[in-house]
């Protein structure tokens, strides 16, 4: 159901209509509001999870990086040298990804979260 106008004509007559009716406004306002802050909170509780997902998924890319097959002799196979290569560039694209989610994760709350606390 949607709020009754205000008639401000009504606000001279000061008539119990008419303050149930503001209360009722003040109401909405009240629960918009916290509605408001919730979304915020919530965000929040998002960007700092997206974060610590970032910082894992920088962890793995690094490992992967950093991976190398113990050889048997002196060199190693061929196809480990083509496994290790590829878990190496799979790294690299993990941390490209991580990249582009920090510049996004530092835009958010400039964008998002602190045009809502001003709303």
């Amino acid at each position: 159901m949607g709020l009754l106008p205000l008639e401000f004509s009504d606000c001279l007559s000061d008539s119990p209509y008419f303050r149930e009716n503001i209360h009722a406004h003040e109401r909405e306002l009240e629960n918009t509001s916290q509605q408001i802050k919730s979304m915020i909170k919530e965000c929040k509780d998002l960007l700092a999870a997206a974060r610590t997902l970032s910082k894992a998924q920088r962890n793995f890319s690094s490992t992967l990086m950093r991976f190398k097959f113990e050889c048997i002799g002196n060199t190693q196979t061929d196809d480990e040298v083509v496994i290790a290569a590829s878990l190496k560039e799979f790294g690299k694209l993990i941390s490209a990804i991580e990249d582009e989610r920090d510049r996004m994760l530092e835009r958010a709350y400039d964008q998002f979260i602190l045009p809502l606390e001003t709303f």
